[in-house]
């Protein structure tokens, strides 16, 4: 594996994180809190967030990434310990996965995609929705983890 590669995981770790450090802090009662209509539960962010890595595992299995076809297993949405569960099993795959497959090239709807340009990709995606979790956490009026300091939350 590449050092390219290798700071770019880092980096990906760091955002998982964060991700996980915010579903930490959160009280279980808030799971089923939504800003609104069309946005979904918190604790459906969490679970969409793992949902969507899954295709970028199986894109990294299959060289074709497909986004039509993952888990949706909405009984982990009321959950703080299924979705961290869920999320940590899914990261763990993926990077094992990686370490096996560095020089895989991905079909992206036609486009070619290395390791590293899908990879930023999912990076992201956390981040949109990191920015999504941060509206839910300022509405509720909640504190964020010290981890989030870096970003003045």
């Amino acid at each position: 594996m590449d050092d390219d590669l290798k700071q770019l995981l880092e980096h990906w770790n760091e955002m998982r994180k964060l991700t996980l450090d915010l579903l930490d802090e959160l009280p279980p009662e808030h799971l089923s809190y939504s800003v609104g209509k069309n946005m979904g539960i918190i604790g459906k962010q969490y679970r969409h967030i793992g949902d969507v890595q899954i295709c970028y595992v199986d894109a990294i299995k299959k060289s074709k990434i497909d986004f039509s076809k993952y888990k949706r297993d909405y009984s982990i949405e009321n959950s703080k310990e299924k979705l961290k569960e869920f999320l940590i099993e899914i990261n763990k795959e993926m990077l094992n996965l990686i370490e096996e497959n560095s020089e895989v090239e991905i079909d992206w709807f036609g486009d070619t995609l290395n390791l590293k340009q899908h990879v930023q990709a999912l990076i992201e995606h956390e981040i949109l929705h990191q920015g999504e979790l941060i509206v839910y956490i300022r509405i509720l009026g909640l504190k964020f983890p010290k981890s989030w300091r870096l970003w003045g939350l």
